[in-house]
Formats: structure tokens, sequence, C-alpha cells
């Protein structure tokens, strides 16, 4: 929790008021010693000291509803007079702009202490229409406490912002500032100066003997709780310790709160037991005042908002900002509860139907039901095909069609032979001759081999086939050449068919295929020109029923039973009255026309109709809620808002409200944040 208090009132002034010194250091035409109530001052503040002096003057003259003399002092200042003649005013501090207790960012208000004081003084604003003794306490308790509180904290805050920023200067920096603050909270004790009686530190000290929380002295507490504070904290920055000067800020800010609960604690209780309306609002102007000390304190402290009911003081954790804002009273409000149906006025009837199909009921005479085929009919044959509508269309009478029944062939019409050749092969055969080269005049050629051979011509003549010749012993067969004696393995006929042809002279012709590569020597140019390719050879020729969609055929259907074939929808479909949804394509044709046109859809059919506290968010009903209960609800911050609340002065405070117990609760989370114990705040005597 260390610097959390503080911090948090630092966050809220930062961005209003620069870290710089925020105090008028003039000084003074006082001298008093440098010591009150155990507290010894490093700095010279003797002109702050003085202006407890007119804080008790304006307590007396607001006791005598002297407004015009409170007003005086409180503008013009009497007692903190300045080395140059100028006073410290009490209204120099309250109307000061940006200053680091933070109440301006919390109240959203440029100075919240001067107003509230100005409008006690003059009975405007929330005092206007109050009595003297109202707005008395108000003004008493706004510059004793208020005011003087808030510029404490104010300077304890200058002072960890100026050690922050390296302002360790006795007189003019942190301890200087931390100086300040005591001199605000307690005031002078000099015998011939003593003022100490108007400060918070004896608010403190009257407070714990109402709770028994002093020590034997009479003492508070928590007033000697905070003096060992401020002793520390300034020995803290006379070291320029800021950790530990704030650890001990936020010690005194811990027993400020301690002691304005038990303030405001015990003015609540008051309104509980007052007898008369003037003394319970007195004592809520009294209270209110005290709790202003500390509010901003107590709701930085624990700043968790809540749904709160500002008659029954419940708070809801199931709430949220949007929900909890959303509760009012209804009366005879129908609760939406209903059901949303189709209903039959003639059968009584629900149907389920949704509002669609619950109006798209129709009567419908003659009408044709959906329950029949889908076929392709012929009505010749008065025969059911099958086909779906496209291959129902594509039947079609062809005269002569050509089957595709024949054969594809190579066919030689010359020698009226089929060759079996495929097409490319069939196309490929042409006819050629060989002719002696034209290289030594003459060329030996052999017209069985069909081969040149490189004989000269006496040796191309020589060429002869002997069976069973005997040559020295021996008995030879074959082909034999006189010229160069040598046996060739050449049949007889090829043996004997060499011959010397003269360059140039065609010695042989053969039938070629360019793709099968087959020679045919035997083959005249006529039979070798006669292949041709002939696709569906041979195939019949016949009037057909064709399908152009699916290539059926038949040859034995008639034209007129081939152009019968007709494609119907719903074939056979039943004829009848009936009910029909054209939504849904419902339908019943036993239901009577009566009957099916009486079918109406009814919104929140059967709902409640509610009196009571209705939350259009979470649609919660409490029936046994008051008007008055079911209005109050307000998102914010619990205790806070439940404080504010009692001592709000539009609400009269009733004799026997437990508002102690209320005040207890709306602070018990900022005690438990700041450790304040059950024993810290006391009983109340």
């Amino acid at each position: 929790m260390k610097g959390m208090t503080l911090a948090l009132l630092m966050m809220m002034a930062a961005f209003a008021g620069c870290l710089g010194g925020d105090t008028d250091d003039a000084a003074d035409a006082t001298s008093l010693d440098n010591n009150d109530g155990g507290y010894e001052y490093a700095s010279d503040v003797d002109n702050h000291r003085m202006l407890m002096a007119d804080v008790c003057d304006i307590k007396a003259l607001a006791e005598a509803h002297d407004w015009a003399g409170v007003k005086d002092i409180y503008m013009n200042g009497k007692h903190a007079e300045k080395s140059d003649g100028s006073y410290r005013t009490l209204e120099g501090i309250a109307n000061a702009e940006g200053k680091k207790h933070g109440l301006d960012t919390y109240y959203g208000t440029a100075v919240p202490l001067h107003d509230f004081l100005m409008a006690a003084i003059d009975g405007t604003g929330m005092f206007e229409g109050t009595s003297d003794a109202v707005r008395e306490q108000a003004v008493e308790k706004g510059v004793q406490n208020q005011i003087m509180i808030a510029y404490a904290v104010h300077e304890l805050n200058s002072a960890l912002a100026k050690a922050a920023a390296g302002n360790w200067d006795v007189d003019s920096g942190a301890p200087h500032a931390w100086d300040e603050g005591w001199a605000f909270y307690h005031g002078p004790d000099d015998a011939d100066f003593d003022y100490d009686g108007c400060s918070p530190y004896k608010t403190g000290d009257k407070r714990a003997g109402n709770f028994a929380t002093a020590n034997a002295a009479g003492t508070a507490n928590a007033n000697a709780a905070i003096l060992e504070a401020m002793n520390n904290g300034l020995a803290a920055l006379m070291a320029e310790n800021l950790e530990d000067a704030t650890m001990w800020t936020d010690e005194v800010i811990k027993n400020l709160v301690i002691i304005y609960s038990q303030a405001t604690i015990r003015y609540a209780s008051k309104m509980s037991t007052d007898t008369t309306v003037e003394d319970a609002q007195t004592h809520q102007s009294e209270g209110y005042a005290f709790w202003r000390v500390i509010e901003s304190m107590v709701y930085n402290a624990y700043n968790s908002s809540s749904c709160y009911n500002a008659v029954t003081w419940n708070a809801s954790t199931m709430d949220d900002a949007a929900s909890c804002n959303a509760y009012s009273y209804m009366t005879d409000y129908d609760m939406g509860d209903g059901q949303d149906i189709c209903y039959n006025m003639v059968s009584h009837t629900v149907s389920g139907d949704n509002s669609t199909n619950c109006a798209a009921y129709t009567f419908i005479e003659n009408y044709t039901m959906n329950d029949g085929q889908d076929i392709c009919y012929n009505m010749v044959s008065h025969t059911v095909s099958g086909d779906n509508a496209t291959v129902c269309a594509g039947y079609m009478f062809v005269e002569n069609y050509t089957m595709n029944d024949g054969q594809d062939i190579c066919y030689n019409m010359a020698t009226h032979t089929v060759s079996g050749d495929d097409q490319a092969t069939c196309e490929a055969y042409g006819f050629y001759n060989t002719t002696a080269p034209d290289n030594n005049g003459y060329q030996c050629y052999n017209d069985v081999n069909h081969a040149f051979s490189n004989d000269s011509e006496t040796t191309c003549d020589q060429y002869a086939y002997y069976e069973n010749q005997s040559w020295g012993g021996s008995t030879f067969t074959g082909c034999y050449n006189m010229g160069t004696h040598q046996v060739t393995s050449d049949s007889q006929e090829a043996c004997e068919s060499y011959a010397w042809y003269q360059n140039g002279t065609v010695v042989d012709d053969y039938c070629y295929n360019m793709v099968s590569h087959a020679v045919d020597y035997a083959m005249d140019a006529n039979t070798c020109g006669a292949f041709a390719y002939y696709e569906n050879y041979g195939a019949t020729v016949t009037d057909i029923c064709y399908n152009v969609i699916n290539h059926w055929s038949a040859a034995n259907m008639s034209q007129a039973e081939c152009e019968a074939f007709g494609y119907y929808v719903n074939y056979g479909a039943t004829v009848t009255d009936i009910c029909y949804n054209t939504a849904t394509h419902w339908s019943d044709t036993s239901m009577s026309q009566a009957e099916c046109e009486a079918f109406g859809y009814y919104v929140n059919y059967g709902a409640t109709m509610f009196t009571g506290c209705y939350n259009g968010v979470t649609h919660q009903s409490m029936a046994d809620a008051t008007q008055a209960e079911c209005e109050a609800y307000t998102y914010g911050h619990h205790g806070v808002a439940m404080i504010n609340h009692i001592y709000d002065f539009s609400n009269v405070p009733v004799q026997g409200n437990d508002y102690e117990g209320m005040v207890r609760m709306g602070l018990q989370p900022a005690w438990t944040a700041l450790g304040i114990t059950t024993a810290d705040i006391g009983t109340l005597q």
C-alpha cells in the first residue's frame, strides 16, 4: 500500500498544477517559537501557522451567525499578516486552482472548497432555504477541517513533488513544504498565540474522546500516529529519503481517514436519535462537512463501482452499469413471456408454423396433386421408355441411314483382295524401278537378288550353275565363276541371272510401301497402284428410328411410332380440392375450406401482465418492490454514494434509521484497503 493514497491524490492534481513551489513564502509579521504539539519546524512557517487564528475568529462569528463578519475575515484575512502588510487568507487557499489535494478533479469543479464555503456563508446553492444552524456547522467545519486538511495534504504532496524534483532546500524545498503541512494541521500553541483549539488536530482529539481511542493524556491515537509520521517524514526529507517520506505520508492519510470516519459516524448516529427535524438537519450539515474532508480519500482507497439501491442500500453484484440503469417501475406491463403461435380458430389447434408459414394457407379447388410420374410415353405403342426429358426429345426417323456395321479395309481394285493394312499403310504403296548407276559405264546386276556387284563384264558373264560336277576327284553342285574361281551361295536361278547393263538402263521394277517398307518385285504397276482404304465398307443402308442423345436405334420401328415419343410431367396425378401451404408445401385433402382459411398468427399469446419493478436489460422482475425502491438504483462507488445519500439535504433524516451502521458499511472497504481496524475506529460512546 506504500505511497498509494498520496499517489492517487497526486495523480488527480498533477494535470492541474505544476510540481514546483506553490506557497507564498514571504516573511510574516509575527514571530513564534519553532515547535507546535511536539513537532519542531525546520523552516520558518509562522505566517502559515497564524492562519489558524482566522479560523478561530470565523468559528466565533459563525456561532453568532454574523455572515458578513465571516465573509470579511475569509476573504481579507486578519491574523496571518506578511511582512509587506498583506494577509494570507483562507479564501486564498480555498480558491486556489490546481492544487495537489486533487479535490478539483474529484468534484469536477475548479474550486470545490471555496464553492462549498461561500454557499454556506451566503445561504445559496445546497444551503438555500436552510437554517442558520445548518449553515453555521457547514462554515465552522468547512474552514477548520475541509480547507485546512485539504491544504495540509496539498503541502505534503508538494513536499514529495519537490523531493522527487531534487529540491531538498530546507527553507524553500521539500522540508519547508512539509513544515507547512503541520502548520495547517495543528496551528500555533504559543502562550501568546494559542490557536490550536481551532485546528483539525483538535477535531481528532474530540473524536477520540467520543470513540474511546485517546491515550491517557487525552491525545487521539490517530493524532499521536500523525505526529510520529510527520516527525519521521521530516527526518526522511532532511536525509533526502523520498521513499520513507512517501511511506510516512501514507501513514498521515490513513490516520486522517480514522479521525474523519469517526466524525462522519458520530453525526450520522445523532441523526438517528434526534427528536426534531431541525436538530437532525443541523447534525446532517455537520456530518456532511466532516465527510467531505475524506470523501475523495475513501473513494481513491477503494474505487470499485457497483449497483446499489439508495432506498434499501442493498448492493447488486450481478448488475453492470447498463443493467443497473435499466430498472423501471411498470404498471400492467406486458412481460413478453407469451408464445408466438399459429392458431386455427375452427379446429382450435396450434400448428407450430412461424408467421410466414402461418399466412401461407390457401384453399384450392381442382388442384392437381404432385403424386403422378414424369414419363417418356409413346402414343403409338402405348409404352413407357424410361427415358428422361432430354433423351425422350431425341428420337427421329432417318431414311436410307448407313449403319455402322461395315468394316474399315485396305482393298485392291485390280486383284479384288483385302490386304489387312491400316489406313496409313494402305495409302503408302508406290511403283518404282532400278536403273544401272552412272558409274564406270556398265554394271553387273542380278535380277533375282536385285543387287549390283563389282564384277567386270568378263567376270559377270562367267557365272554358271553346276550339278554334281566332278573336279579333281570331288563332286560339286553350286554357282561357280570360272573367271574368279569363286563359289557363291546363289541359287541356280540367281546364279544364272547375272547380266551386264549399260549405265542408265532400267534393270528392274518393283512395288514399294513407304510405311511398312515392304518390296514386291513380282507386282506390276497396275496392281501396285490399285490399293485404296474404305471405312465402314459393306455397311447396311436402311430406314431407322434413331435417338441423337443416347444413339439408340431401331431398324424395325415405323416412322409413325418413332415420332410418337413425348415427355409428360406428373402423368396420372390426382385432381382434388385441397388446403395447401404455399410456403411449406404442406397439403391436406380432407380439410374443409372453412378450417383451411381459419389459420392466424398471434404474437406473445398468453403473456403475463406485470406490475412491479422490471429490468430492461436482464429482464429480472421484482413484484414486491415499491416504485421508490425500483427507481433508486444507481451505479457507482457504493460506500461513497451511500454516505452522500445520507448527508444529502434533500433526504430529511428519519429518527430510528440506522445511519451509523450504514456509514460504517460504506467506509469499511476503504478501511480494509488502508489497513484500518475496528479497534482503530473504536466504539461510539
